[in-house]
């Protein structure tokens, strides 16, 4: 019997690069794997209409989900952020702590990205920063059928988020990605959590929680013609994260100085197996996102992990 062809778009990280290659494949059919046309289409395109198998934010595929669109989250989680290193202040500002952004003016690009729930979360939660008190700027439309919530005090602006904070129009940043200005050095910009690295290890040890911001999703009707599927592909995706580490055995091929002592660090911090796919693994973390999404008012009720992710079936 000839096997179906199946389309998988995701980003090519080195967790990914083994299916990428071709190195790591399923039995039940071919997979042709395929990077974003445009990056950052899995937080801005229904990617589950245009491939069999995509990438998707996690905040927008809840969202779906409950709406009653046709797709299902197979639980397999391309991508993880720690949200401490992505908060920036101008320099110089009043704000020394998290604590200090209470009522505060905050930017970000869209108010829904999935980063954004993780970090008003994580902030309300750990920090006390209510995140109806302060005013949030935008630099881009919502999207993704996302409505503000009520309570919300949200506005678009034209001009650049950055030079709106070194204007002081805002006080505070929170970015999908580190800012550019901030890689090159300019001392105008600087991170609110001052030991980032300490921030990233306390939280992670009070809470056990890697945050997920993007899941792989597939149209409820594919899933029904082959509900082998979901099982094949977290099996692929674990053995593509084990090739991947086993790779890292050997650092000298990495280009960081002490990459040797980085990665027996890492290990010690976050385990050895933080990118660990399946449900099972991840019912902590993804609880936590479900209570953040809820309270947030990205969805109407906090449904069961089993009702929005697929079953793993032989």
């Amino acid at each position: 019997m000839t096997k179906p062809e199946l389309s998988l778009m995701m980003t090519r990280y080195d967790r990914t690069q083994p299916l990428f290659s071709g190195a790591v494949t399923i039995d039940g059919a071919q997979l042709n794997v395929c990077p974003p046309p445009v990056q950052g289409d899995a937080c801005y395109k229904p990617v589950y209409e245009q491939f069999d198998i995509a990438e998707m934010s996690l905040s927008w595929y809840v969202m779906a989900r409950l709406r009653g669109e046709p797709l299902i989250a197979l639980p397999i989680f391309p991508l993880r952020m720690f949200i401490q290193p992505y908060l920036f202040c101008r320099e110089p500002s009043a704000i020394r702590t998290p604590e200090d952004l209470q009522g505060k003016r905050i930017g970000i690009q869209q108010y829904r990205i999935t980063v954004g729930l993780w970090a008003r979360g994580i902030l309300k939660e750990h920090h006390g920063v209510d995140f109806s008190k302060n005013e949030w700027i935008t630099s881009e439309a919502e999207g993704a059928g996302f409505e503000i919530p009520a309570n919300i005090d949200l506005r678009q602006s034209e001009e650049n988020l950055e030079t709106l904070l070194f204007d002081g129009a805002l006080d505070a940043l929170l970015l999908p990605n580190v800012s550019k200005t901030f890689r090159t050095g300019d001392p105008r910009l600087r991170r609110i959590f001052s030991d980032c690295r300490a921030a990233v290890q306390d939280y992670f040890q009070a809470t056990g929680i890697f945050p997920i911001t993007h899941v792989m999703v597939v149209h409820e009707q594919l899933l029904a013609n082959y509900p082998w599927l979901c099982h094949q592909l977290v099996d692929a995706f674990n053995e593509a994260e084990r090739r991947c580490q086993s790779d890292y055995e050997y650092p000298k091929r990495f280009s960081f100085p002490t990459a040797v002592l980085f990665l027996e660090e890492e290990e010690k911090r976050f385990g050895k197996n933080s990118w660990a796919h399946g449900l099972d693994a991840n019912r902590k973390v993804l609880a936590k996102f479900i209570e953040y999404a809820k309270d947030q008012g990205y969805i109407p009720y906090q449904p069961a992990l089993d009702d929005i992710f697929a079953p793993l079936r032989d």
